[in-house]
């Protein structure tokens, strides 16, 4: 867990530092449901770590599934702007598509805390629904791959077919490998860099 973990100071913020004070509570919110779980955790013992009263925490939060979803948001947010880079420089559109799905991997990765609760913790209190439902970032990030389908399908290096089918098996197969290099790491013989262009090299060659 590193990318929401720091020293939290515990002093109270003087007017006019409300962003530092959201990123805080983020930090200890991630720290605090990833071990103890996001059903164990309240708002006061989130508060407690901040160093705020329960009150001051309710300011920023109405409850903690507000702030896993802005834990999810704030990750789509961040995302979305790595696929967009990524598509800089490229000569071609496969390597341009390529260079996304990559991006993709490589970000959950490096971010693994965040992705954990983004895509795998489910809320009390939100009928079901995860954390990244009802992100415009999440439905935008989806956007650059799907428009990278159809890009491959208008170059004939896709066959033709359903867009949307077939950027959500992509993303399934991105999804799936990237949770089993955060979480089964030591199982897996083969190093993860050659795990994703295996898997570029399959997604290429299945669709084409």
């Amino acid at each position: 867990m590193s990318e929401f973990i720091q020293t939290i100071p515990r002093q109270r913020k003087p007017r006019g530092h409300g962003s530092e004070r959201k990123a805080e509570i983020l930090a200890a919110a991630t720290r605090i449901f990833l071990q103890e779980g996001v059903a164990g955790a309240t708002m006061r013992r989130i508060a407690s770590e901040v160093g705020v009263s329960p009150t001051a925490l309710y300011v920023y939060f109405p409850d903690k599934e507000a702030i896993l979803e802005a834990i999810a948001q704030a990750w789509f947010f961040e995302l979305l702007g790595v696929l967009q880079a990524s598509q800089a420089n490229q000569t071609s559109v496969e390597g341009a598509f390529r260079a996304g799905l990559r991006a993709y991997v490589e970000f959950g990765l490096a971010r693994p805390d965040s992705y954990r609760l983004t895509f795998l913790s489910r809320p009390d209190n939100r009928d079901g629904k995860l954390p990244c439902d009802d992100i415009p970032e999440a439905d935008y990030s989806f956007a650059v791959l799907q428009s990278g389908v159809e890009a491959m399908m208008q170059a004939g290096q896709f066959r033709p077919g359903d867009s949307t089918a077939i950027a959500e098996t992509i993303w399934a197969a991105l999804h799936g490998l990237t949770v089993i290099v955060i979480d089964q790491a030591e199982h897996l013989k083969t190093a993860p860099n050659r795990l994703i262009e295996q898997m570029l090299d399959m997604v290429v060659r299945g669709f084409g």
